[in-house]
């Protein structure tokens, strides 16, 4: 029974240590997360996904973000459900801006399902190891 214990403590262990490092581990994640939730209308996560410093986190600042990301999120869903919703994206290879690859673009080509195009550019920075969308590129 000790041994059993040990073993489920040690499967607890691994799961917690892979469930924190399961960030958004590339730019191109980043990118496939932010059209599935912009295109839903899925404002919470891309909130989320925004590198916003810690000592903006409760200012006005991030209240304005957050107020301009939902009409945008709003706007991008009744796009997407007028043209019949995405058929799929296409992904540009990644575009790093420095040398130490923690600043990145990704561009892609959102299609719809009645064959609209959309283009999408999204400036990305590496914070603690994970990817974030940076503002104001």
């Amino acid at each position: 029974m000790k041994r059993l214990a040990q073993y489920i403590g040690i499967l607890f262990f691994t799961l917690l240590a892979v469930a924190c490092s399961s960030g958004e581990s590339s730019p191109e994640k980043v990118a496939e997360k932010y059209v599935s939730a912009m295109y839903n209308g899925d404002a919470d996560t891309i909130i989320k996904m925004i590198n916003i410093p810690d000592s903006e986190k409760s200012s006005q600042v991030s209240m304005m973000i957050k107020g301009k990301l939902q009409d945008s999120v709003t706007r991008a869903k009744t796009y997407a459900e007028n043209h019949g919703g995405v058929d799929k994206v296409e992904y540009q290879p990644t575009k790093y801006l420095n040398d130490d690859k923690t600043l990145a673009v990704v561009e892609m080509n959102v299609v719809f399902k009645d064959s609209k195009n959309k283009n999408e550019k999204l400036k990305l920075i590496k914070v603690d190891g994970n990817w974030f969308i940076e503002l104001g590129h």
